[in-house]
C-alpha cells in the first residue's frame, strides 16, 4: 500500500522555465513543442492542486503530530476508541416466540361419555391419565403409532403378533409390569403379556380383561406432555374427536420464516437466541412446519397465488435460564461468516485514504498522532477486523467527528 503524503512537504520540483515558456510573451518554438509543454503545465497544476488539497484535510483530521489547523496550539480533544480483540459475526436475525412450540391433537376414540379431563397446564408421563372414559381413566403409552385392533391372547392358541404388540410391549416393562415375569419386548402376545396387562387394568380400576382396546390407551411419541387446551367437555359422547390440545414441556422457540430463508434454519442449525429479559442461550432448528401462505390477489383457483411460509421451531440448551426469562417475544441469530479473537476498531474510526484503502489515526504514547494503513476483514456490529496494519490491542485511534 502507497503511504499518504507527509502534510507540509508538497512536491515543487517541476522545472519553472515550463511556467515561464506557457507565458503568452515568452519565447515560441513550432506549434507542437508549445502543445506539449502546455498539457505539462496543466498536469503540474493540477498535482499541486491536488497535493495541497490532502495536507488541508491531514490538517482537518489532525494527522499533523497534534496541532490545530492554524499550526499555533495544540489540537482540540478528540474523540479516541480502544482497539480492542474480540469475536465478529454476520448472519440472520429473525423475530419470534418463546413458547413451548407446535400443537398436537389427542384424540379420543368412539364410544362412551368423557367423564373426566386434564387441566391446562397439567404436565403428564407416560403411564399416567389424559382423561376418563366412562368412569376408566385412559392413560398416554409413548409410541409413533396408535393402535388399531385389539390386543389379546387368541382362544384359538395362535399367537397374535405385529408392531403394535411390540410397542405395547415395550411400555408394560418400562412402567414396571412385567416385573419378574421374563417378558422381552417382541411382537409376540404371550400369557406374560396377559399377566403384565391384567396388573397394569387393576392400577387403573378397569376391569382385568387381559386384552387392550383401541380406546382405552393413547399412544402419543413424548418423553412427557404439557395441556395447553381442554377442548374435550365433561359430560359429553366420545365421537373420535381431538380432547386435548398438548405440546412439549420445554419452552422453545418458534419462528416463522419465508422459503427463500429456509436454507439457513434448516434442521440442525446451530443458532444464538435473544430472551425476553434480555439474556441470550443457545438453540438449535430441531423441525420445520411447511404451510402454503395466500397472496393477494385473490383466492386460489381465482387467480391468486400462494407462497411458501415456514414455522421453525428452535430447542433451547439452558431451560433454567429460557424460564426466568418467561415466554415472550425473541430474536433468532444465525451467523453466517465468524472471525474469532481479532483486533477490531469502530467503523467509525476508518479513514479513506487519498490513493485507495482505510487508516486509522492512531494517539501514540507522547500524544503525536500517526496514520497507520490498514486492510480490513469482516465488518460486523459496527466493528472491522483488521486483518493487516501496525496496531496492537490496547491503542486508542481517533474517532473523526
Amino acid at each position: 500500500m502507497s503511504t499518504t503524503p507527509e502534510a507540509g512537504h508538497l512536491d515543487r520540483s517541476g522545472d519553472s522555465s515550463e511556467f515561464e515558456d506557457s507565458s503568452p510573451t515568452g519565447p515560441r518554438r513550432d506549434g507542437r513543442r508549445r502543445k506539449g509543454r502546455s498539457r505539462r503545465v496543466a498536469a503540474a497544476v493540477v498535482t499541486v492542486v491536488a497535493v495541497a488539497a490532502v495536507a488541508v484535510a491531514a490538517q482537518q483530521q489532525g494527522w499533523l503530530g497534534g496541532r490545530d489547523s492554524k499550526g499555533d496550539g495544540p489540537a482540540k480533544p478528540q474523540a479516541t476508541a480502544v482497539i480492542e480483540r474480540m469475536s465478529l459475526s454476520t448472519g440472520m436475525d429473525v423475530k419470534g416466540t418463546i413458547g413451548y412450540g407446535h400443537e398436537t391433537d389427542a384424540v379420543g376414540r368412539a364410544g362412551g361419555t368423557l367423564t373426566a379431563i386434564r387441566q391446562v397446564g397439567d404436565v403428564v408421563r407416560p403411564g399416567q391419565w389424559l382423561w376418563e372414559r366412562d368412569g376408566v381413566r385412559v392413560p398416554y403409552f409413548r409410541g409413533d403409532r396408535p393402535l388399531w385392533r385389539v390386543l389379546k391372547k387368541n382362544a384359538s392358541g395362535k399367537e397374535m403378533r405385529g408392531a403394535d404388540v411390540r410397542g405395547l410391549k415395550r411400555n408394560l416393562i418400562g412402567l414396571g409390569y412385567a416385573d419378574g415375569l421374563g417378558l422381552t419386548a417382541d411382537d409376540t402376545f404371550t400369557a406374560a403379556t396377559e399377566t403384565a396387562v391384567k396388573r397394569w387394568q387393576k392400577h387403573l380400576g378397569a376391569p382385568r380383561t387381559g386384552q387392550v382396546d383401541p380406546g382405552s390407551v393413547v399412544m402419543l411419541d413424548m418423553p412427557r406432555l404439557r395441556v395447553s387446551q381442554a377442548v374435550g367437555v365433561v359430560g359429553s359422547s366420545l365421537t373420535g374427536a381431538a380432547l386435548l390440545k398438548i405440546t412439549g414441556t420445554d419452552l422453545v422457540a418458534t419462528a416463522k420464516v419465508s422459503y427463500d430463508q429456509l436454507s439457513r434454519l434448516s434442521p440442525g442449525t446451530r443458532l444464538k437466541v435473544a430472551l425476553p429479559n434480555g439474556n441470550t442461550v443457545s438453540g438449535k432448528a430441531t423441525a420445520v412446519n411447511i404451510t402454503p401462505q395466500q397472496q393477494d390477489g385473490g383466492g386460489q383457483g381465482q387467480g391468486g397465488d400462494t407462497k411458501q411460509q415456514a414455522e421453525v421451531t428452535v430447542s433451547l440448551s439452558d431451560q433454567k435460564a429460557v424460564k426466568a426469562g418467561g415466554p415472550g417475544p425473541a430474536t433468532l441469530t444465525v451467523s453466517d461468516r465468524k472471525a474469532n479473537r481479532v483486533l477490531a476498531v469502530p467503523v467509525t474510526a476508518l479513514l479513506a485514504l487519498a490513493e485507495g484503502g482505510y487508516g486509522v489515526e492512531v494517539v501514540q504514547p507522547d500524544g503525536q498522532h500517526k496514520l497507520v494503513p490498514v486492510t480490513i476483514g469482516l465488518v460486523a456490529d459496527a466493528r472491522a477486523e483488521i486483518t493487516k496494519g501496525d496496531l496492537k490491542e490496547g491503542t486508542k485511534v481517533v474517532i473523526p467527528e
